[in-house]
């Protein structure tokens, strides 16, 4: 971090300012209206009503099957880069994003399985035409969908807000049972993992009956997996990182808030940390993420009470599902040199509900190497097979399609067509697919599969559209998400740039953190490009940077390493020698150069960093009439 954390964020006790805090489950942020953004709310019906009679029935009667939507234009067994070489960074932040402000459960009393056509080669080889694709209604509000008055509403069990939720949960039950009460930390396993679902929260302990619900839709059924925030922690590994990397960075935070303020209680540390987190996950989404996919939101002005901030039914049952076009079909797994990871790399298909995978191969470290280092996949109709053909187990096992599943879930949820969306949202429908997509083969595929425009379902339509100019999406998709995250914002009184319990001080030092910051302070990994929603090769990060073609070679060494500010640099030489000492960054850059006298034997030499300096990788290197010689120096913050 370019400013220490330490100094800015960490002395409130000494500044006399007051800690107020959000609730668990978002009621009385907006105090005029304590339910908007609140956790078992209704998503918000921005769109034209959906439902085939208006009131509850899934709509898209006159569409064609889910399932023959998908095979005629979403299949895809090839890898296709997106255009701007943005990283696995992306789609996996999109996701932890996701289960931040928006889940909508199943409601297992009603059934609503997609039928597979018959005798399709996966899903019915044996042409019985019976065989169908496992799927439930979502959860909706009882006391609605009782007339054309009163239609279904849908209920999100999480809070709208960008509040870290996924860390701590969205009731105060599951907060308390991730937490220690013991200097504001919370629970973690051996490994520096998530707790599992057990009395102390290691693995080889007896299962807690009490542990909080965790979906566990893979095939088998684990019996011991993490605990987390938000309910679909163990749905992959890469989902799994983020979320331990947040509980470590607030345990991280706590010794640190613990230090400057001796006097603060378990409660007040606590809450001093979540707050910070909370922070923090905002600045990456609005500072790095929404910048670099393309979503250009307009300058934020402050608070607005009368700003709704609930998830956006459209949003939730098709707009963000746009993520599911850039998964890649395999995780890349890296050693810090860039060689391959000794258990290799992880098709999506085999981590699906596996959390066993860090406890026993790694941990999150070589999963965050190979997020960084790989381009996520093109913005369009077409899915890799792990989530569209074997989505949690093999076809007949368990296996679902996501794409069929995204276009259904918006029929159920009474979302209307892709035009209709458009009208709602002020934009102009398209008058035919060639009107929607330049490319002639996609256009030629939809236009055989639905035959009248009329009939697209949304998520088709948004992920069909030619991209604008520096965006990885096109108008419809870009202009619900700014209307979505603009009132994630604006909407929310805790947004940290309005929050008082920050100064302007520690608003600016929260600006300016970047996801790799908080990445490298809290793992081993040493180190990242500095944006990594931008894809950089691992093995162009960890060569040796500066290679000394002399025979001899003088040794060099350091402690502390890692450092915070200062160390001391020790040199053992042959003889007396005038030396140039430079420190590079990872770009080559010269940082700090000092000529210094070194005598035979041990020599020892005070160095101080600059406050100003990322944290990450940095390169001393000696040269000398008498040899040369360099050294790996990693800066962490405090």
């Amino acid at each position: 971090m370019k400013q220490q954390l330490l100094a800015i964020l960490l002395l409130l006790p000494v500044l006399g300012f007051s800690q107020v805090n959000r609730t668990y489950d978002g009621t009385n942020n907006n105090l005029n209206n304590p339910t908007w953004g609140a956790a078992e709310e209704h998503f918000r019906n921005y769109m034209s009503n959906g439902f085939n009679d208006l009131i509850s029935e899934p709509g898209g009667l006159n569409r064609p099957n889910p399932r023959d939507i998908s095979n005629a234009v979403g299949s895809q067994n090839e890898f296709s880069p997106n255009e701007f070489g943005l990283s696995d960074f992306v789609w996996g932040w999109g996701q932890f994003i996701d289960h931040d402000i928006n889940l909508n459960d199943d409601n297992f009393n009603e059934p609503n399985d997609i039928p597979v056509p018959n005798c399709e080669p996966l899903f019915d080889p044996g042409c019985t035409g019976t065989m169908t694709l496992r799927m439930f209604r979502s959860k909706s509000d009882p006391t609605t969908g009782t007339s054309v008055n009163n239609p279904r509403k849908h209920i999100n069990d999480i809070t709208s807000y960008i509040d870290a939720s996924a860390v701590y949960g969205s009731d105060e039950t599951r907060a308390n049972w991730l937490r220690t009460f013991t200097d504001g930390k919370m629970k973690m396993s051996a490994g520096d993992l998530l707790p599992w679902n057990t009395t102390d929260g290691e693995f080889n302990s007896p299962v807690d009956p009490s542990a909080p619900f965790m979906v566990l839709d893979g095939f088998p059924l684990p019996t011991k997996f993490f605990v987390g925030g938000d309910i679909r922690v163990n749905e992959q590994p890469g989902l799994m990182c983020f979320h331990t990397l947040w509980v470590r960075e607030h345990n991280r935070l706590c010794d640190e808030i613990k230090a400057a303020n001796p006097s603060w209680n378990d409660e007040e540390i606590f809450q001093r940390a979540r707050k910070i987190v909370g922070a923090l996950i905002q600045v990456v989404t609005y500072e790095e993420f929404l910048p670099r996919i393309g979503v250009q939101l307009d300058p934020y002005s402050g608070y607005d009470d009368t700003v709704q901030p609930d998830i956006l039914n459209t949003f939730s049952a098709a707009a963000y599902r746009f993520g599911h076009t850039m998964v890649n079909g395999r995780l890349v797994r890296f050693e810090e040199n860039g060689d391959d990871w000794m258990f290799g790399a992880k098709d999506l298909r085999d981590g699906f509900f596996r959390p066993e995978i860090l406890k026993d191969e790694g941990g999150i470290e070589p999963f965050f190497r190979g997020l960084a280092a790989q381009e996520h996949q093109f913005v369009d109709p077409l899915i890799m097979d792990d989530i569209r053909n074997f989505l949690f187990g093999q076809p007949g096992a368990g296996g679902i399609d996501l794409l069929s599943i995204n276009l259904a879930r918006a029929r159920e949820r009474g979302v209307p067509d892709y035009n209709t969306v458009r009208v709602d949202m002020q934009m102009a429908p398209h008058p035919n697919f060639n009107s929607l997509t330049s490319d002639p083969v996609l256009s030629s595929h939809l236009s055989a599969v639905y035959g009248d425009i009329s009939k697209l379902d949304p998520w088709i339509g948004f992920m069909s559209e030619d991209h604008l100019p520096n965006s990885l999406m096109g108008e419809g998709l870009h202009e619900i998400l700014k209307l979505q995250f603009q009132s994630l914002r604006d909407g929310d009184r805790y947004y940290y740039e309005n929050d008082p319990a920050f100064t302007n001080s520690e608003i600016e030092a929260l600006k300016n953190t970047k996801l790799s910051e908080v990445i490298l302070r809290n793992t081993i990994i040493e180190t990242l490009q500095e944006d990594v929603f931008v894809a950089v090769p691992r093995g162009q990060l960890a060569v040796e940077l500066f290679p000394f073609p002399e025979i001899r070679s003088i040794e060099l060494s350091a402690y502390p390493n890692p450092v915070q500010k200062y160390f001391n640099l020790v040199i053992d030489n042959a003889r007396p020698s005038a030396a140039t000492l430079n420190i590079f960054d990872v770009s080559g850059q010269i940082i700090t150069t000092r000529s210094v006298q070194l005598n035979k034997g041990r020599n020892e030499i005070n160095f101080e960093l600059s406050d100003q300096l990322a944290n990450g990788l940095y390169v001393v290197t000696l040269e000398s009439d008498s040899g040369a010689g360099q050294l790996k120096l990693i800066k962490r913050g405090r």
